[in-house]
């Protein structure tokens, strides 16, 4: 005879929490093509467990006819799905699959052990038969049951220091002078504490010498009269967890309104004395749940205040010591390239700041980056900026261009913006580079070739430089983009009056026989022309031809000389035709290079009265 000891507990349940389930026609023997579903859960902190204590059903291969099967699942009912003969939700699990027959020792030792529930969770059990029974089987009979369960062995449930176990459920528990955290896992200690009005003290890690606790958050709130500071020493043994590659595990940091100081860890102590440079600080000290060090042991003590070694950022003192003391004076530099502010055009870069009995500077005042700003170009001139917005601080640097390829930039290199804030050149210049006329630059080579007479209709682009003076009915030639050269014969009469230039220019009367556009634009000095190496000098203007008329049309030719009224010359210029006798004949030239100094000195000294004016 088989006893069981079973003992009941009240559980508030709508179901039994513990029976019998069998069968169909137990022990009398079940049908054909009979089936059963059976399903239990165990309430909260429980397991529910089946002991099968009979088993006699039809044998099969894999138990393909006749079969019991037992499975287990957590948490409430899911949606259900077949499963094999039987059913079985999404997250259930298949424990044992059975048929034939089996002793009562058989059951105990190799199929009960497994039938049981998660905690909280619930056991299935599906039985059904064929209609190939030969013989008559008695079935199957189980005991079903709800148990406690340990908690305390599971270590997802895992206390820090005790773990109790009680009927339903388990508790964790703190030793002496801990208290369990919100998780109600975690045990810590109690050790945080404001010393503030506490001049001289120690401050120790909780347990000290002995190990500290593990899971701590300890803070310590120090705080004397703003004209003193906090001098922390330590000096005991110093033993905080230290992790791989010098990472700490566990941590000490002393936090002040101006600079943290750590985090300390392994066995090297901070240094000692540490000035905080502060009246108020905020010992920190934090652990995770290993190791066993002993932790740290500090004392404190308060001085009068010091200012510290820099007053503001970008400068230097002219007297460097590592701490100032109340009443010191120091004169504060700013660094090259940095300045206080401007007075006028003068870039001010120092002055006297007084150290304070609370252990600040007096007065602070910020040293910035010398800016130079975006360089003062004319808006309407042919020098223009490579980038649209380019940096203008100090160090930083600009490149310039000319509006288009009848300008030659000089000097062609970067700018700098220089400590004084000016824009200066790698080679010095702090003047703005020019864009110099390139003379004699045409859009078409000069190509075709004939004699003087009739000469040759010039094509847009290809002559650019010559103009038409159309009130003294004679030509000139430009030199830049703003001057032109012509023979004194041209404009004599004309001193005192404006004259209309055709080529696109309007010019007003100079100097004698130099004439200049009205533009806000300065001239420029033509130091490179046009190359004669290999090439016939070429005449162009609108002079009388051959038949006597005058000519509408700019005319050209490649030849030695012009018939008369023919005044100007291309680039290179090297001569202006002022006179010459009939067509077909020599023609008589000015040369330009006896006049260059005259030309020079004529433009300059308008271009100075036009900058002195404004």
């Amino acid at each position: 005879m088989i006893s069981l000891l079973l003992l009941f507990l009240p559980l508030s349940s709508s179901l039994p929490t513990s029976g019998w389930v069998e069968s169909p026609g137990y022990p009398g023997g079940y049908p054909d093509m009979t089936k059963l579903d059976w399903k239990r859960c165990a309430p909260p902190g429980y397991v529910r467990s089946l002991t099968l204590t009979h088993l006699d059903m039809e044998d099969s291969e894999d138990c393909q006819n006749d079969a019991l099967e037992v499975g287990q699942r957590e948490g409430l009912p899911g949606h259900a799905i077949r499963w094999d003969h039987g059913w079985i939700s999404n997250d259930e699990r298949k424990l044992v699959s059975l048929c034939g027959h089996k002793s009562y020792k058989e059951l105990q030792s190799s199929v009960n052990p497994l039938l049981s529930s998660t905690v909280s969770g619930c056991l299935m059990l599906s039985f059904h038969s064929d209609y190939s029974n030969t013989k008559r089987h008695s079935g199957f009979r189980a005991f079903y049951t709800v148990q406690d369960v340990d908690e305390c062995v599971d270590s997802d449930n895992a206390c820090t220091h005790f773990c109790a176990n009680y009927i339903g459920g388990y508790r964790c528990f703190c030793r002496q002078g801990y208290y369990l955290e919100k998780d109600e896992h975690t045990c810590t200690v109690n050790c945080s504490a404001d010393l503030s009005g506490s001049a001289l003290g120690t401050v120790s890690s909780p347990g000290w010498p002995n190990p500290y606790a593990e899971y701590t958050r300890c803070s310590y709130t120090l705080a004397v009269d703003d004209g003193l500071q906090l001098v922390l020493e330590f000096t005991e043994e110093f033993d905080v967890q230290e992790g791989e590659g010098g990472h700490c595990t566990d941590s000490l940091t002393i936090k002040t309104p101006s600079r943290d100081f750590g985090p300390f860890c392994g066995q090297v102590p901070p240094p000692s004395p540490l000035l905080t440079g502060s009246h108020q600080a905020q010992i920190l000290f934090n652990t995770d749940g290993t190791g066993s060090n002993t932790g740290f042991t500090l004392s404190y003590k308060t001085t009068a205040q010091t200012c510290p070694s820099t007053v503001t950022s970008n400068s230097s003192l002219n007297t460097q010591m590592p701490q100032y003391r109340h009443g010191d004076q120091v004169t504060v530099r700013c660094d090259l390239g940095y300045y206080l502010h401007h007075k006028g055009n003068e870039i001010l870069n120092k002055y006297s700041a007084v150290c304070q009995r609370t252990g600040v500077w007096n007065p602070v005042l910020p040293c910035e980056r010398v800016n130079c700003g975006i360089p003062d170009i004319p808006e309407d001139g042919p020098l223009q900026l490579l980038e649209k917005n380019p940096g203008t601080l100090y160090q930083s640097e600009v490149q310039f261009q000319c509006e288009s390829k009848y300008y030659s930039l000089e000097p062609n290199e970067p700018y700098l913006c220089d400590a004084q804030g000016k824009w200066r050149s790698k080679s010095g210049q702090t003047t703005l580079p020019k864009c110099v006329t390139v003379c004699g630059k045409t859009e078409n080579d000069i190509i075709r070739f004939s004699r003087i007479l009739g000469g040759q209709a010039a094509n847009l682009g290809e002559i650019p430089w010559q103009l038409w003076l159309f009130s003294c009915k004679g030509g000139a030639s430009l030199i830049n983009d703003q001057w032109a050269v012509t023979a004194a014969h041209v404009v004599e009469g004309h001193e005192e009056r404006a004259m209309n230039i055709y080529g696109g220019l309007v010019i007003q009367r100079g100097a004698y026989g130099v004439e200049k556009r009205r533009s806000e634009t300065r001239g420029r000095e033509n130091k490179d022309g046009l190359s004669m190496e290999d090439k016939v000098g070429t005449v162009s203007g609108w002079g009388v031809t051959e038949k006597g008329m005058e000519s509408n049309k700019l005319l050209y030719i490649n030849i030695k000389g012009s018939g008369n009224k023919d005044g100007k010359g291309p680039y290179r210029l090297y001569g202006i035709v002022s006179w010459g006798p009939q067509c077909k004949d020599k023609g008589y030239y000015t040369k330009v290079e006896n006049y260059l100094d005259w030309i020079k000195e004529t433009i300059e000294k308008e271009e100075s009265k036009e900058e002195s004016d404004e």
